[in-house]
């Protein structure tokens, strides 16, 4: 693929919403509203995954009439995706919204627990 490197393609695609990204772009240019409702995520979802596909030379942006479009860069990007070739499973993050989301219902768990053990204490010096 014109000279892009294939473990940057293998991070870059490793999430499975940025490989529906890619394919709903291979459709023709779309704002970030347009991909936020055919791949069914959050648009600051959708932003997080094409900011990386962007840094790794797959996707393309430009202004028109307002509105900030994106589009793939280099077409090869979808028969390599339709060749099913298999992507290293390390490669998974996840927006940074997620992994707040993900730490505040750790932290609330955790201040359950805790909230329980103090009833638990209380009752016994009653």
């Amino acid at each position: 693929m014109n000279g892009l490197d294939e473990q940057n393609i293998h991070k870059a695609l490793s999430s499975p919403a940025r490989r529906e990204i890619i394919l709903f772009l291979g459709k023709g240019k779309k704002y970030l509203t347009q991909i936020s409702e055919e791949v069914d995520k959050a648009p600051q979802t959708v932003d997080f995954h094409i900011n990386i596909l962007q840094n790794n030379g797959l996707v393309g942006a430009e202004s028109e009439h307002g509105k900030k479009f994106y589009y793939l860069k280099d077409k090869s990007i979808l028969r390599f995706l339709q060749d099913g070739r298999p992507l290293p499973p390390r490669h998974h993050p996840k927006p940074p919204h997620e992994v707040v989301l993900d730490a505040q219902k750790q932290l609330n768990g955790r201040m359950d627990a805790i909230e329980e053990k103090i009833d638990l204490i209380l009752k016994k010096l009653k």
